[in-house]
């Protein structure tokens, strides 16, 4: 079919033009996840040859939809950490790539979460179809009551909690134990240290894969009092760093929760007079862009920011749909680099 530039396109056309009912081109422009991927690419590369365009805040009305998904970092009050960390810009980026995608907005919303019923309240909620969290951080209590109420949310964290709401991440005790064993395979053996704050879940899950390591390879009594709880802002854990390689003269090992707690730990180290690795072999943890750009290049332990930014995406467009999605939790994959 032909369509002259200057007629009116509307949906019936472009059924006709791929040979597809009216209601699944209806679902391919909105996005839904019923309708494949071979299927959807045909029907917008259909639309853009005829220039139909939907009429997105009529569809959202009819839908009771705003066409808006917020994204929340769930951060403590007190905590320095803020939305410019590496690691967060980076899966933000993502989701709202994923979102564009599915012809919806992201809203990144500074909410924070004391209890499921404010937040339930809150302008967050009205202005959004579902809310993606980054991090659990201590609201667990909270998540789940969120996540009863019946309002979409998907979780970026740690599965090993009792959790009532879905979770996107990798498997944070195995990526603490691949890091702990590839220092220990370098024959880093009396003075193996970990630098995270276990009061988290995430950070707890990496510390206790960095034990199963070590008592693995009959190490745990030597290295026990090597264990700081440090913040993942930088400039927060640098005093606690230079203090650390004070203390810690004979240190030759360190696994971080994070890659710029890791970045913070290379440049003490240097500081200290301590060259990177040889004579302390550092490793991270998430794999941001900037672990490629430092010298020395960092060692880290991957995590699926892209896969699991399109995951938590889905997990909300289920629910919207009725479902219940399933946690999504990747295998941990060890980068090794120049630092260890």
């Amino acid at each position: 079919m032909s369509v002259n530039k200057f007629e009116t396109v509307d949906m019936q056309q472009i059924a006709d033009m791929t040979g597809v009912s009216r209601s699944t081109v209806s679902r391919a422009l909105s996005g839904s996840p019923l309708v494949s991927f071979k299927t959807r690419d045909l029907i917008i590369n259909a639309a853009k040859q005829t220039g139909y365009v939907m009429n997105t805040a009529a569809r959202n009305f009819r839908l009771g939809r705003t066409g808006v998904i917020a994204v929340v970092l769930t951060l403590e009050h007190d905590s320095p950490q803020t939305i410019n960390d590496p690691f967060f810009m980076e899966i933000i980026a993502e989701i709202a790539e994923y979102l564009r995608q599915r012809n919806y907005n992201t809203l990144i919303a500074h909410e924070r979460l004391d209890d499921a019923s404010s937040f339930l309240q809150s302008q967050t909620v009205s202005a959004s179809d579902g809310v993606i969290f980054i991090g659990q951080g201590k609201k667990h209590k909270a998540l789940n009551e969120l996540a009863n109420s019946g309002f979409p949310i998907a979780v970026w964290g740690d599965a090993t909690l009792d959790c009532d709401y879905t979770v996107v991440g990798c498997d944070n005790r195995q990526g603490g134990y691949l890091a702990t064993k590839h220092l220990i395979e370098q024959c880093h053996r009396k003075h193996l240290a970990f630098l995270g704050d276990t009061h988290f879940p995430e950070p707890q899950a990496r510390f206790k894969g960095y034990v199963d390591a070590l008592q693995e390879a009959g190490l745990a009594e030597t290295n026990s009092s090597l264990h700081i709880n440090i913040s993942f802002d930088p400039s927060t854990a640098q005093k606690a760093l230079e203090e650390f390689f004070t203390r810690e003269t004979e240190v030759d090992g360190i696994v971080c929760c994070s890659d710029l707690i890791a970045i913070a730990a290379i440049s003490a180290a240097q500081r200290a007079g301590k060259a990177v690795p040889n004579d302390v072999s550092v490793i991270g943890f998430d794999n941001i862009s900037l672990s490629q750009l430092i010298s020395p290049q960092l060692t880290t332990v991957a995590q699926p920011i892209a896969a699991g930014a399109k995951s938590m995406c889905e997990s909300i467009f289920a629910q919207l749909s009725g479902e219940r999605p399933r946690d999504d939790i990747s295998q941990a994959q060890l980068i090794i680099r120049d630092s260890a």
